[in-house]
């Protein structure tokens, strides 16, 4: 059974979800480069299942990956958030389809360029409701900045970059990087960092190559595996390090970060520890406008997953502001009713604490 949550029905900002178009129609909805790299796929249910049931209040839950009623086409998905009682959407790429248009491959301009035009499409298309993002390859600085500049002209809302590479083979907080911070806070796009683009941080690949570490396949369960659980917000974790400290969010105050599906409960005692070198560096003291906490109340938001305690650690850390609701539809790690779990858990710290962890605060992230 899942839960309806009437205070909130109908005005909830979900800040995760995923266009999850099936590959046999790849060509059709992206392009002839994406629709080549999708063939590996085919036959795999969740990227190529059709058999989309009835809307109902139950199926919209339970039924998860291409088969999902709204999961590939607008129309669908603004169906879809109704029963749900969403108001926003940020929605994101199945990841599979962002790493070739990050990659090196001859062929990824096509694929982002592809992908990047389907997302103004269904901008265009979801009145103000739904927040597709698309993907800058940083590969180049020049570039990334060249699609912003493209896609915000073409009223796209939101951006998708990898964390686990150094952009443009820089810090984060260099120099170099502020034209592109600066175009993307002019344009109100938000950047997110969201599982799937820590790839490149590990040196190696062999951290995981133990029998209990490894993921699983999609179709026998687990294809996020225990390393990756634990290890996944560690790319975030670097970025934001250098961002915070490199005095990003102060040159550029209207700049919106969200850290999305890589989990909540480290963000707490990550701020503790900047909070703690801020305070050992007279450097710090002296260049920076804002506390680290005071950066992340007014510029930054995280997604927990749905079985995180995520009132155990407003009281234990605070920053109550930071924390949004996400679906994660219509992937199968979303749950089945993540609305009555995430609800149950924030209730006890009252009504207010609701209507901010459901409504309110995303709206950073997805403003009206």
């Amino acid at each position: 059974m899942t839960t309806v949550l009437p205070q909130v029905h109908g005005r909830i900002n979900d800040l995760d979800s995923h266009l999850q178009v099936p590959v046999s129609r790849w060509g059709e909805v992206f392009g002839e480069a994406t629709a080549r790299f999708g063939r590996q796929f085919a036959g795999i249910d969740l990227f190529d299942a059709t058999d989309e049931p009835e809307l109902t209040t139950e199926s919209v839950w339970t039924t998860k990956g291409t088969a999902a009623p709204g999961a590939s086409t607008p129309e669908g998905r603004l169906a879809a958030m109704d029963v749900m009682g969403i108001e926003r959407q940020l929605i994101f790429p199945q990841v599979v389809l962002a790493l070739p248009a990050w990659s090196d491959h001859p062929n990824a301009g096509r694929v982002l360029g592809e992908y990047n035009d389907a997302v103004l499409r269904w901008t265009a298309a979801g009145g103000g409701r739904l927040r597709p993002t698309a993907l800058l390859n940083l590969t180049t600085i020049d570039g990334a900045i060249a699609e912003a500049e493209r896609v915000a002209a073409g009223g796209a809302r939101a951006v998708f970059v990898q964390d686990g590479i150094a952009p443009g083979g820089r810090s984060p907080a260099d120099p170099e990087l502020d034209p592109l911070w600066a175009t993307l806070a002019e344009a109100g796009m938000p950047v997110t960092l969201h599982i799937g683009g820590q790839q490149g941080f590990f040196a190696s690949d062999v951290w995981d190559d133990a029998e209990l570490l490894r993921p699983g396949s999609f179709s026998t369960g687990e294809p996020v595996g225990p390393h990756m659980l634990a290890t996944m917000h560690l790319a975030a974790h670097n970025y934001l390090s250098a961002m915070v400290f490199g005095g990003v969010f102060d040159r550029h105050p209207e700049l919106r970060v969200g850290i999305i599906e890589l989990g909540a409960m480290w963000v707490g005692p990550f701020v503790d520890l900047l909070e703690d070198r801020f305070e050992l560096s007279r450097r710090l003291r002296e260049g920076l406008g804002r506390r680290p906490a005071e950066v992340f109340v007014d510029q930054i938001r995280v997604t927990p997953f749905f079985w995180e305690p995520t009132a155990r650690q407003i009281d234990r850390y605070g920053m109550p502001e930071i924390y949004g609701f996400s679906t994660d539809f219509p992937h199968p790690e979303g749950g089945t009713d993540p609305i009555g779990r995430m609800a149950a858990d924030v209730a006890p710290l009252g009504d207010a604490a609701i209507e901010a962890f459901f409504v309110g605060n995303a709206e950073l992230i997805l403003p009206a």
